[in-house]
């Protein structure tokens, strides 16, 4: 009996050493779109999220560790009862790092159709374009282990018609332009994730 305790054992630690993930911190994302309009902070969250949902790694937010520093000075005032206070020196450092750019960040429109003296048919295209550059670096090494810009695109189509006399387009979209757009970064990043994946990743 106790051999087979010992041996279920053996067996309960194996397995959580064989499920331990690599720890990620991710940095905050920079903007660097010609526009200079792209959501860096939302396009993180949805990575981490993504990250999260692919298993891949044990996830740190940079700016989740700048609360937790913040955490043990209140400690170290006194301000914290000691008992729930954060020690310093068990917060566990990350095997690897990611960074992130926007590099594209805008959507384009373009129509085509006949007209009549006052109207005409039309058929109107918007499609979003967003380029998300992603590194990631070996800590121990310095060594980048994951590089590539990877295109999200999102495009919709409208039927209308042209009021020749004003110039306008009556038509509708499913989806707003910020909606388009947040369908190209999810592409964008679910490519990268993708990629992610189906690298052999050590502690």
């Amino acid at each position: 009996m106790r051999k087979i305790l010992l041996a279920i054992t053996l067996i309960m630690v194996l397995a959580c050493s064989a499920s331990a993930l690599p720890r990620l911190a991710v940095r905050q994302f920079e903007d660097r779109s010609e526009e200079g309009k792209a959501p860096a902070g939302a396009v993180m969250d949805m990575m981490v999220t993504e990250l999260n949902k692919a298993g891949v790694f044990d996830l740190i937010e940079r700016e989740h560790l700048d609360y937790i520093a913040d955490e043990i000075k209140l400690g170290q005032m006194g301000l914290i009862d000691p008992s729930t206070a954060i020690e310093v020196g068990k917060i566990q450092s990350p095997r690897y790092t990611m960074t992130g750019a926007i590099t594209l960040y805008y959507y384009s429109e373009k129509g085509s159709g006949f007209a009549l003296p006052i109207l005409g048919s039309a058929t109107q295209a918007k499609t979003a374009y967003v380029m998300l550059d992603i590194r990631i670096i070996d800590n121990a090494t310095s060594k980048i282990i994951y590089t590539s810009d990877q295109l999200g695109q999102s495009k919709q189509v409208a039927k209308g018609a042209l009021a020749t006399y004003k110039g306008f387009f009556i038509g509708s979209y499913n989806r707003t332009t910020g909606g388009l757009l947040a369908t190209a970064t999810r592409d964008s990043v679910m490519k990268h994730v993708a990629a992610i994946k189906a690298i052999n990743w050590k502690e």
